[in-house]
């Protein structure tokens, strides 16, 4: 019986022995986990900051001016709540600001409002939203506004109707297709006309389903992109000095592009892209493109 008893108390005493050797190496790694964490918390409260109430954003996916305010809150961290409206969706935004528009910011202590570049701009400059002054005013670059001007009409063409055909959350329901289709013309027409009883939804939507000059059209702005390329400063920002409202207003129109299949994008346009849709956390379109 002493040694069994024996047997039996050095056995427990090495399970004793094991268990402490793990609770020892667990407190440890608790205290490596610790002081990375302490480490590295400045650097954290810089890039996440959460309100309460948690802001939102009321936006359209596709709309570069929605993705305007979507990137400059990304970037500076601001955690907020990205509410997708339905493209013919009147009340809603009627019942926030008085009018069918987007984005709209409503932070839950004051009153909601419109208007892309005054969300960039006051959120930027609240300390609330942490540092302030990330972006730059616009420069005066004649340049950039050029070569957006160049490729309006054929992205147009090529925009417009993927938009529709691709599964984008302001565009699930049929009424809400034929909404956007009624309400943006395809080039040459004028918005009176197109809005007018010169078409039937039918004639709109076959225009909208026409890619016959598709080629021609992608063929046309790759080399437009080529244009492009000189003119970005790097992939953090295109206007030399870092990031600036030129960036939030060229990166959200060139992410829109992302949705036709077939565009190439020459390497610094394409760093540039690829870079500021990670650190803004706003995605790009290529896995969806058609």
């Amino acid at each position: 019986m002493h040694v069994g008893l024996s047997l039996n108390v050095s056995i427990n005493d090495s399970e004793l022995e094991a268990h402490r050797i793990e609770v020892t190496t667990m407190a440890a790694a608790l205290i490596t986990a610790l002081a990375f964490a302490a480490a590295s918390v400045d650097g954290l409260a810089a890039t996440t900051i959460s309100l309460t109430p948690t802001p939102v954003l009321y936006v359209y996916d596709h709309c570069p001016f929605c993705v305007r305010a979507r990137l400059a809150l990304g970037l500076k961290g601001v955690r907020h709540d990205v509410r997708f409206m339905a493209n013919d969706d009147i009340p809603l935004p009627t019942s926030l600001v008085g009018k069918k528009i987007a984005p709209i910011w409503d932070d839950g202590s004051s009153e909601p409002y419109a208007e892309s570049l005054d969300i960039v701009r006051n959120v930027d400059a609240d300390e609330k939203y942490g540092p302030t002054g990330m972006f730059k005013e616009m420069s005066d670059r004649t340049d950039l506004k050029a070569w957006q001007k160049s490729v309006q009409q054929p992205l147009r063409l090529l925009q417009r109707p993927r938009y529709v055909k691709t599964y984008l959350p302001e565009f699930v329901t049929r009424s809400s297709k034929d909404a956007f289709v009624k309400n943006h013309q395809l080039p040459p027409h004028e918005k009176p006309d197109w809005k007018s009883d010169k078409f039937t939804m039918d004639e709109r939507w076959a225009l909208y389903n026409d890619q016959s000059n598709d080629a021609a059209l992608i063929a046309e702005v790759n080399e437009k992109l080529k244009d492009l390329e000189p003119l970005i400063c790097c992939e953090d920002c295109c206007t030399e000095g870092g990031l600036s409202l030129d960036d939030i207003d060229l990166w959200s129109r060139l992410r829109s592009l992302t949705i036709v299949k077939g565009l190439v994008f020459p390497p610094k346009v394409r760093a540039y892209m690829d870079n500021l849709a990670e650190k803004g956390d706003c995605p790009l379109y290529d896995a969806i493109a058609i």
